[in-house]
């Protein structure tokens, strides 16, 4: 059976033969994704790669929520780069789908949170959503003195991964078609994040092209198989420990 790493996984230790399972918004099936209740749950049930959606916030600040607009998950309204980090700071999640936080006073919480807690005892997947977020992204991991092996920039937007490879982060490119192959290898990404529905042929044409490919977001046995037998490297999910058990035998993984 599978069990997670204790130590901090290294990007660069990766192996072609090892299947990575990163905690989709902190693990999301289990706390309320992104916030810092949900990157704790993850942390203490072992996990080590923990992923953030990043936004920038009207004062520069970064923070880390999916939406561009906070209603769905918090009892504010409007567009999250409109709020200031205190105003943000403000809000509170709607914590209804997550039975065991009900009730609990739960903020969103800002990039700059997350990295302090848990700099050197996890690695990071951010992703920079919104134009122009990647260089203060990059910025922030700099600044904490996060290393290099410890995190992995992600974007829909390539620009946005420049400062990355830039800055000596491995990027990873989030995609649903082949169509940026070659764009994305002259950026200098190594890495594609491609969506677990895309076609068969596109798995393989980023895979015979050379880049490491991990699946979002997959919480299905069956779909972890199935990727796994294209040659997938990893995957991310929302409830990691339960989509890594019943692996094969012997089969190293790096959650």
């Amino acid at each position: 059976e599978a069990t997670p790493v204790a130590e901090v996984p290294a990007f660069d230790a990766i192996g072609p033969g090892d299947f990575v399972c990163i905690a989709h918004r902190g693990a999301a099936a289990l706390a309320p994704e992104n916030t810092l209740a949900a990157y704790r749950a993850a942390f203490a049930s072992g996990l080590r790669l923990l992923e953030q959606d990043v936004r920038l916030l009207a004062d520069g600040a970064l923070a880390v929520m999916h939406d561009e607009t906070v209603e769905r998950l918090t009892d504010g309204r409007g567009r999250v780069r409109d709020f200031d980090s205190a105003a943000y700071r403000a809000l509170r999640f709607r914590t209804q789908r997550w039975p065991a936080y009900a009730g609990q006073e739960i903020a969103p919480a800002l990039f700059d949170d997350l990295l302090e807690e848990f700099r050197g005892r996890a690695a990071f997947i951010p992703e920079a959503k919104d134009a122009g977020s990647g260089a203060p992204l990059v910025a922030a991991l700099l600044r904490a003195g996060i290393a290099r092996e410890h995190a992995l920039v992600q974007s829909f937007i390539l620009p946005e991964l420049a400062p990355a490879v830039a800055a000596g982060y491995p990027a990873i490119f989030l995609s649903r078609n082949a169509d940026d192959i070659g764009a994305a290898k002259a950026a200098g990404v190594a890495w594609a994040g491609i969506w677990k529905k895309a076609a068969d042929a596109v798995f393989r044409a980023w895979i015979d092209a050379g880049f490491r490919v991990i699946a979002y977001t997959v919480d299905d046995h069956e779909e972890r198989d199935h990727l796994m037998g294209l040659g997938v490297q990893g995957v991310f999910s929302d409830n990691p420990l339960a989509l890594m058990a019943g692996l094969p035998h012997g089969q190293r993984c790096v959650y």
